[in-house]
């Protein structure tokens, strides 16, 4: 395959990625909106979210590897959106461990606010993404 094909890889799978994302924290934003369906709403974020996961830490990686290898007109390490995305996986894996405690109420207020500084920080590595797709 042709590198200037195999450079759109990271991209369209990062916007795949983000949807999740958004699907995912939306899941989590409707259950403390409607208490009748939170528990459905619950489930279906805490089945997703190790998906959304690990897609995101793959996304990263793949962004690493395709810059190092494909885009030579780029610096590794040098762009915003690299240190968004490592911001981004942080935060995710904030919500992640987390996650893991809900049971405690110290857990369960700072969770949310992983997953909204996560979809904050989705939206700026789209708009520094954007800025560099080839």
């Amino acid at each position: 395959m042709p590198a200037a094909f195999l450079a759109y890889i990271h991209p369209l799978a990062a916007a795949l990625t983000v949807a999740l994302l958004a699907y995912v924290g939306s899941l989590g934003l409707r259950a403390r909106n409607d208490r009748r369906r939170a528990h459905q709403y619950l489930a279906r974020h805490a089945r997703l979210a190790p998906l959304m996961y690990g897609c995101a830490v793959a996304s990263w990686l793949a962004g690493l590897l395709s810059t190092w290898l494909l885009r030579r007109d780029l610096d590794l390490g040098a762009s915003a959106h690299l240190r968004v995305g490592v911001a981004l996986v942080l935060a995710l894996s904030g919500g992640a461990l987390t996650s893991r405690w809900m049971r405690y109420a110290t857990a369960r207020s700072i969770h949310p606010w992983f997953g909204a500084a996560a979809m904050l920080l989705a939206a700026a590595q789209v708009f520094f993404g954007l800025q560099i797709t080839p």
